[in-house]
């Protein structure tokens, strides 16, 4: 597939830190949406998957309107903390990865960094069923169907499950 221009839709971003590394998540919203109910989204998210990561500081949001090249301060109004203890700083490159397809094929994943479990150590498998609160967290992109959408403007399904991993460009740098 041809790639498409980033600014093509709508897109939250919602930047924070987790053990004094910063990181950004993005949620993609559709045309005619309104970018305080992908606020509303991450928020739910945050609090279905707290019991799962490390604790993250949500140090602001930045909106960027469909088709715009710049993206503009917004307020979070929500918590600014989620997630149960402090992160040492070599456990900040653990992640949980959210994967879906848009009904037009695109690809799209939510990752969080500060994830709690970064693999599964017994059997080497980096992909585990939406559970737990990893079923909580899908359920809640699930939930938000009718605003969320892929880079193609089309709506998303997400699969049925979450990779887990340490990135190693994180875990190069904190080393």
């Amino acid at each position: 597939m041809a790639p498409l221009p980033s600014n093509s839709t709508g897109v939250v971003f919602l930047d924070y830190s987790v053990g004094g590394e910063g990181h950004t998540m993005q949620l993609r919203y559709e045309a005619g949406g309104d970018f305080n109910e992908v606020l509303d989204v991450f928020d739910a998210f945050l609090t279905a998957i707290d019991a799962g990561i490390y604790e993250i500081t949500i140090e602001g949001a930045r909106h960027r309107a469909d088709g715009a090249t710049i993206s503009l301060p917004i307020t979070w109004a929500f918590a600014t903390t989620y997630g149960t203890t402090t992160a040492l700083h070599n456990q900040t490159a653990q992640y949980y990865d959210w994967i879906g397809r848009s009904t037009g094929g695109r690809r799209v994943r939510l990752t969080v960094f500060g994830a709690i479990t970064g693999y599964d150590v017994a059997d080497d498998d980096y992909r585990v069923a939406a559970t737990g609160i990893f079923e909580d967290g899908r359920d809640v992109l699930v939930g938000a169907a009718d605003l969320l959408v892929a880079i193609d403007n089309a709506p998303i399904v997400w699969y049925n499950y979450v990779n887990l991993g340490q990135n190693a460009y994180w875990r190069n740098r904190v080393r």
